[in-house]
């Protein structure tokens, strides 16, 4: 089940089968009350998941009553009973999996960085890193980066934020220069939202942007 779907949202319809006819035959449906417990890989399942959920009796039809959020919850289990008219009683357990949304843009730490090349720094040395984070969970919530644009003396690691050197720095002239690069962070996803830092690199004790001798 997607995340934020209206309440009444139709999640299953559950089913049974009676042998007997007539009023014997006759069965109902309901929602067993079960304590909190762990869903797969390590998810929290919620407690009073039954509460969330409401079973019509005759039909099997098993909606939410309230919109769902992935942030909150990713498992929902419930023990659900057909119980004929002779009070015989069948249980099945249903296993409700929330999928997320993006719904948050990663949010850096500072919205500009500044970091100085030494002099003397080599090739895939790392100079700084920024950082970002995101309130999606799941794969909406994972966070890489990558420059806006390329640059030749200067790439981001995708994972960790860190930026290193492509080229060694070399020996600088001296006179103040600065260097400006636009990292940008979002989620594997193509649809994800992204967001954009300013980053500003000293590299005055250093050759790089200069002419060659």
């Amino acid at each position: 089940l997607r995340e934020n779907l209206p309440a009444g949202t139709l999640v299953a319809t559950v089913r049974a089968v009676d042998g007997d006819g007539g009023v014997f035959g006759k069965l109902s449906y309901a929602v067993v009350a079960q304590p909190a417990g762990r869903g797969g890989l390590g998810q929290a399942v919620v407690r009073g998941a039954w509460q969330i959920f409401t079973l019509n009796s005759s039909s099997g039809e098993l909606r939410s009553r309230l919109p769902l959020d992935y942030e909150r919850a990713q498992t929902f289990h419930l023990v659900v009973t057909a119980t004929d008219g002779g009070n015989a009683t069948a249980t099945a357990t249903v296993r409700v999996l929330l999928s997320g949304e993006d719904e948050y843009e990663p949010v850096f730490l500072r919205p500009t960085w500044s970091f100085r090349v030494p002099e003397g720094a080599r090739r895939g040395q790392s100079i700084g890193q920024v950082v970002a984070t995101d309130e999606d969970r799941g794969v909406d919530g994972v966070v890489l980066y990558s420059l806006a644009k390329p640059s030749p003396y200067f790439a981001v690691n995708r994972t960790t934020g860190a930026i290193w050197l492509l080229l060694d720095g070399g020996r600088g002239a001296g006179t103040s220069r600065e260097m400006t690069l636009e990292v940008e962070a979002g989620s594997p996803l193509a649809t994800s939202r992204r967001a954009t830092a300013r980053v500003t690199i000293d590299v005055s004790h250093t050759a790089l942007g200069l002419p060659p001798d």
